[in-house]
């Protein structure tokens, strides 16, 4: 969730988008559809479909709040979904997976880690 939220509001600061409401020009993208969605895709990654469906739609739910709410436009919100799953997805792995692969970054490299149980 802190990579999705980092992204979008790295996004934020770099591209200038009135928000509906003209309140502001940090619309783009949606920072609450990101870390929602980033949460569902966690929760959906980690723990499977049961526990995944009601987060995304919880997450969707966030999403049209605040398309509804004037704070950003539907491509804001289509945006923030996107990195926020893709955060999740990439960043969190199967909780019973005996083997699992995945990658690791710093200041001065990354890599792969391999873990495997037994």
């Amino acid at each position: 969730m802190a990579a999705a939220t980092g992204t979008a509001f790295a996004l934020k600061s770099m591209i200038s988008e009135r928000r509906p409401d003209g309140s502001d020009r940090h619309s783009f993208p949606s920072g609450h559809a990101s870390f929602s969605y980033a949460a569902a895709a966690s929760l959906e990654n980690r723990y499977g479909w049961q526990v995944g469906l009601p987060a995304f739609a919880l997450a969707s739910f966030v999403g049209v709040a605040r398309v509804e709410a004037k704070r950003h436009h539907w491509y804001d919100v289509a945006a923030g979904a996107a990195i926020g799953s893709a955060s999740g997805f990439l960043l969190t792995h199967r909780a019973d997976r005996p083997i699992d692969v995945s990658a690791w970054g710093g200041a001065t490299g990354g890599g792969l880690a391999l873990s495997a149980r037994f």
